[in-house]
């Protein structure tokens, strides 16, 4: 299955921009380089996020954040939005009331419509967006208003924005059905992150869930593995996308693991044409997440002949064998599928990707060498997000 974010949200910002912001900020070259410029500071100059945040950036660098970061990272949400819905652990209702943190132009939220418009049509959300970034805000708030609802079969929505630091906030307990927490825990102290994800939990309505997104790198999804941890201290359940329900994480006990998804995405049109002509990214969603919640409710049903593992790589593949790393209750481990072993209890394996859960009885595997899975071993493949080959 491919991700991707509607058209019809694309359009939307893009009205928006051309409202707010200066015709130069549009201007194509200028665009482009200011794409190019955001990356570095996202990836590898990200030594100087912390001396930009919250000065006030050129036109153009809100330009590149609204019209290609926020459209790119739109469609990520959709993941564990359909995760919740295998379970039937969306928010009851019509309206979902929402706490979008560190909110910037609305790619969480606006995320969440696309998702609701493709798979819960009627649904309007109630959104309160939270950034120290006044002028994304508007540009949020703006192409929510113009979004085509009733083409869309979507409720109308409403927006309040607060432009405040997320840190020091104080939320209102118990009062909203989503908290959406978009790429922005890695832009505060470790110290900061963890108290922000904790308060966070205390604004869940009975039933609601925190979504927080994070950039794929091995730096921040670390950082987010920690906060995972410190979440399951403070009695917090995480739904996904971990099926191993203690802690420590296990790709924290070696410096060089980190667990992400890289799943296949299409761009809508513009940015698409964006970055194609930057070279910059090719449609695919990578990031790191967690989904948490009060009530412990877990990513796949328990059996009692097998482990749930969740498939945390791309599989390899080499002469006579498929294998690639599962984390469960045993932790992280590599399994392997020879072609000497295949069999009708097993071959589902083959078509494992990331994101799948596989599950089997691994009682017989060791804990820290390759895992084989016997011609005679039973293995059922399940897909949390959907259920689409």
């Amino acid at each position: 299955m491919e991700w991707r974010c509607r058209q019809e949200i694309e359009d939307a910002l893009w009205s928006a921009a051309r409202e707010l912001l200066p015709v130069s900020a549009l201007d194509r070259k200028r665009l482009l380089r200011a794409i190019t410029e955001r990356t570095a500071l996202y990836t590898t100059q990200r030594d100087e996020l912390q001396d930009v945040a919250g000065l006030v950036q050129p036109a153009s660098d809100l330009a590149a954040r609204s019209l290609f970061f926020t459209v790119a990272d739109a469609a990520k949400i959709a993941i564990p939005l359909s995760e919740l819905a295998s379970r039937s652990l969306l928010p009851k209702g019509e309206r979902w009331r929402v706490l979008d943190l560190g909110a910037g132009a609305g790619a969480m939220g606006l995320g969440v419509l696309s998702f609701a418009a493709d798979h819960h049509p009627g649904i309007a959300l109630d959104i309160d967006a939270v950034d120290v970034d006044e002028a994304a805000l508007q540009i949020y708030s703006a192409a929510l208003q113009r979004l085509p609802h009733q083409s869309l079969e979507l409720g109308t929505s409403s927006i309040t924005c607060r432009g405040a630091s997320t840190a020091q906030l104080e939320v209102a307990e118990s009062s909203y059905d989503l908290v959406l927490l978009g790429s922005m825990l890695n832009e505060l102290p470790a110290a900061d992150a963890t108290k922000l994800a904790k308060r966070a939990m205390t604004a869940l309505r009975p039933g609601g869930a925190v979504i927080i997104i994070e950039p794929a790198l091995r730096e921040t999804s670390r950082r987010l593995h920690e906060i995972r941890d410190a979440l399951l201290a403070s009695g917090t359940h995480i739904f996904a996308p971990c099926t191993r329900t203690q802690a420590p994480c296990p790709a924290l006990l070696d410096e060089r693991d980190w667990c992400h998804e890289d799943r296949p995405g299409v761009l809508p049109n513009r940015a698409r044409q964006l970055a194609q002509s930057t070279g910059l990214r090719d449609g695919g969603l990578k990031f790191s997440y967690l989904v948490a919640r009060h009530e412990p409710d877990a990513l796949v049903e328990a059996t009692d002949t097998g482990e749930a593992l969740r498939v945390v790589s791309q599989p390899q593949r080499s002469k006579g064998q498929r294998s690639c790393f599962a984390c469960g209750q045993k932790g992280r481990l590599r399994v392997r599928l020879l072609k000497r072993n295949r069999s009708d209890r097993n071959r589902l394996f083959e078509r494992a990707h990331r994101g799948d859960v596989v599950i089997t009885d691994n009682e017989a595997w060791p804990d820290d060498e390759i895992c084989d899975i016997a011609k005679t071993q039973e293995l059922v493949l399940l897909r949390p997000a959907n259920d689409e080959d």
